[in-house]
């Protein structure tokens, strides 16, 4: 069993999707299931999708009407019964000791939530240049 599902909605995000579902296949930690919920695209995300439909560790959800990235997240966490949640957008990709680095900090720390920077990216023509980290607050209460 997991200990992780990883909840991604997308919506017409074909151009960054494989990238995206990749970076969470080669996590170097392998408790996971993803949800992606796709929320009904017109673009060619089915096709990047469908090279998925018989991971074992993957559920694709289609939604039959355009809900929004909110109902999506919220679609997943109804569906989760993991210990823990993660979210990443369609659009985004994780470095490949993500969720190791945060499930041991969190289990050392013993805290239940962590929320993570992120460091913004422009792409052209297959490369990407990266901006500056945008240096979120460091605690909440």
């Amino acid at each position: 069993m997991s200990q992780i599902d990883i909840i991604m909605p997308n919506y017409n995000k074909a151009d960054y999707l494989d990238e995206a579902i990749k970076s969470v296949i080669e996590q170097s930690f392998q408790e996971w299931k993803l949800y992606i919920i796709d929320d009904q695209s017109n673009d060619s995300s089915s096709e990047i999708l469908e090279k998925y439909k018989k991971k074992t560790k993957i559920e694709i959800i289609m939604l039959n009407k355009n809900k929004g990235p909110s109902f999506c997240r919220n679609l997943g966490m109804r569906i989760s019964n993991n210990e823990y949640i993660a979210f990443i957008d369609s659009d985004d990709y994780w470095t490949v000791n993500k969720l190791k680095n945060q499930i041991n900090y969190m289990k050392t720390k013993k805290i239940d939530m962590t929320f993570t920077d992120y460091i913004p990216f422009i792409q052209k023509n297959d490369k990407k240049l990266f901006l500056k980290k945008t240096n979120i607050i460091k605690k909440i209460d």
